[in-house]
């Protein structure tokens, strides 16, 4: 799914990210590839009440995931990577933004005005010129690494998957005349969270090569195996977040 999600060329140009991907992958096998999580996540997505809960946890998932990434590159001191995780994080609090929007389409007048403007706090709208945090006790204010990196990675396919999940049970319970505005939000999502990817899996694969000490396929086992074990205790709760 990733290499047709990044293009095929990218397999030959990104060596020891894939194989260490594939490594993990049969390793560890992601619940979140399996037929039963569809089937789970396809049993509660059909209650409304449900989906737009899962849509508010999302959009304020993707924001804390946002400050999260503003102090990581803001303590990075590399500026071809800092300003890639800077990106990511100017794009995560325009995500939090578009499910709250997301919600609109689907579900209109599902929370009061009052609810909503909380809602629309969530994001913390970072922006090119926004200040670089300066909280250093914080414990994501230090320079990025390549642990975070395949972290980060993991956690976006499993973005895209669900994505690729809740796009059909949206549009069911969105009005057709609103589907034109939902379909575009939903795309733009999906562009964004594959790009990201994309972005990570290059930094893995140029770091490993600058850096031969370390075992991307040991620490991308591991962290697939972490990642696992999250996602089997987000299942025992219903959970299917965004990031």
């Amino acid at each position: 799914m990733v290499a047709d999600w990044l293009g095929e060329q990218t397999v030959n140009s990104l060596p020891n990210y894939y194989r260490a991907l594939k490594n993990a992958c049969e390793k560890f096998p992601p619940p979140f590839g399996e037929k039963y999580y569809g089937d789970i996540y396809r049993g509660v997505a059909g209650h409304a009440e449900w989906l737009a809960s899962s849509l508010m946890a999302n959009a304020a998932g993707e924001g804390d995931g946002s400050t999260r990434l503003w102090e990581l590159a803001s303590f990075t001191p590399d500026k071809f990577i800092s300003d890639q995780v800077k990106q990511h994080s100017i794009d995560e609090a325009r995500h939090a933004r578009w499910y709250i929007a997301i919600l609109d389409l689907a579900f209109p007048g599902a929370v009061d005005k009052e609810f909503h403007s909380q809602l629309e706090t969530l994001s913390p709208g970072y922006t090119l010129t926004s200040p670089p945090a300066t909280d250093t006790s914080s414990p994501f204010a230090h320079a990025i690494t390549i642990d975070d990196l395949i972290q980060m990675n993991i956690a976006e396919i499993r973005t895209c998957v669900h994505h690729l999940l809740q796009r059909p049970i949206l549009l069911i319970h969105c009005s057709p005349s609103r589907h034109k505005k939902l379909i575009g939000l939903l795309d733009s999502l999906l562009a964004d969270e594959i790009k990201h990817i994309g972005y990570t899996a290059r930094l893995i694969e140029d770091l490993s090569a600058e850096d031969w000490s370390i075992s991307v396929d040991e620490l991308m086992k591991e962290r697939m195996n972490d990642f696992n074990e999250i996602t089997l205790n987000d299942l025992d709760n219903k959970v299917f977040d965004a990031t």
